[in-house]
């Protein structure tokens, strides 16, 4: 069985080939490339050498194909997602500006990833896990999803297998008050919660990120997790708080980042490791994402990242 588990879309992805380029005239495109994500995020997992599995949806096409290759070939247990017939498999347009912003176009609250609800969910395969792990754009994507993740947790917390959860705000699917609604409940829910600042913020209710870590903190044994890119990550648990320096790489694509630094801390914490040395392997997985073109692309295997790791270290002393 698996020790690390997530729920939610699988998709595929196709980005502009130029920077700034609009979907509102032809131009040239690249893709697909495996996406969503829960799957990049449990692919992470895998190639951190632990045992992982994803509960969802995909097509009877060949973007499904395209992920279930991927997954399968990198280790996670594929036996829980379905097929679909009458529906493709997601997809997600996305095209980028200089000033490092994106803009998605997204289809999968009507394609297959939408379809998962509540009776795609085995109890057993969710109690006998450690990690239960949940994005916020899946509890935004349907009302039977949102259903199957509420299921999903519930036999989590009945069991006692952790829930870690990133918010991976996004305005394109749901709007600021209709996000609060949605994710106040998973909050109370969560034992891990891993942001940006900008979510961080959100989430909290207050205009500050000091103020709105030192509210967060206020739940009862949730550990908070920033990620702030450029500037490192920090994490708060108790009275222990840590923080780690940026690794310096060449960004190409950003997208999928959070997801990779989310999937190597969650394995680091399922194999034993510490929490500040969990912070740091999740930091140089982050960093390393952002070298390939493609959002699942950027899932490093565990000898690479332990290698840059230990470079960056040694560095440092």
């Amino acid at each position: 069985m698996a020790k690390v588990i997530t729920i939610g879309e699988i998709l595929v992805e196709i980005m502009t080939k130029y920077t700034g380029q609009e979907f509102t005239s032809p131009g040239e495109l690249l893709g697909p490339y495996p996406s969503g994500a829960p799957a990049i995020f449990i692919d992470q997992v895998a190639r951190m050498g632990v045992e992982a599995g994803i509960i969802a949806r995909v097509g009877d096409d060949d973007f499904g194909l395209l992920n279930l290759t991927r997954l399968r070939d990198d280790g996670v247990d594929t036996s829980h997602i379905y097929k679909t017939k009458g529906y493709t498999t997601g997809t997600a347009f996305v095209t980028y500006y200089a000033n490092g912003e994106r803009k998605f176009i997204f289809h999968f609250p009507h394609a297959a990833a939408g379809q998962l609800g509540p009776a795609d969910v085995d109890e057993n395969y969710i109690k006998t896990a450690e990690y239960l792990h949940v994005v916020g754009c899946s509890l935004t994507a349907s009302a039977s999803l949102r259903q199957a993740i509420w299921k999903a947790v519930k036999i989590a917390k009945e069991n006692k297998v952790k829930v870690s959860f990133d918010p991976n705000l996004r305005p394109e699917l749901l709007n600021e008050q209709e996000i609060k609604n949605v994710y106040d409940e998973i909050l109370d829910a969560a034992d891990i919660i891993l942001a940006g600042k900008s979510e961080m913020i959100a989430l909290s209710g207050e205009g500050d990120l000091v103020k709105g870590i030192a509210r967060l903190k206020k739940r009862d044994g949730t550990m908070l997790v920033l990620k702030d890119g450029a500037r490192g990550a920090s994490l708060y648990y108790g009275e222990e708080c840590y923080h780690v320096p940026p690794v310096k790489v060449q960004e190409v694509d950003p997208t999928g980042a959070g997801d990779c630094f989310d999937g190597a801390f969650i394995a680091a914490l399922a194999c034993g490791k510490g929490l500040k040395e969990a912070l740091q392997i999740a930091n140089v997985a982050g960093a390393l994402s952002v070298t390939r073109k493609g959002p699942m692309e950027g899932a490093a295997f565990k000898e690479d990242i332990l290698a840059l790791y230990s470079r960056h270290n040694s560095s440092k002393v």
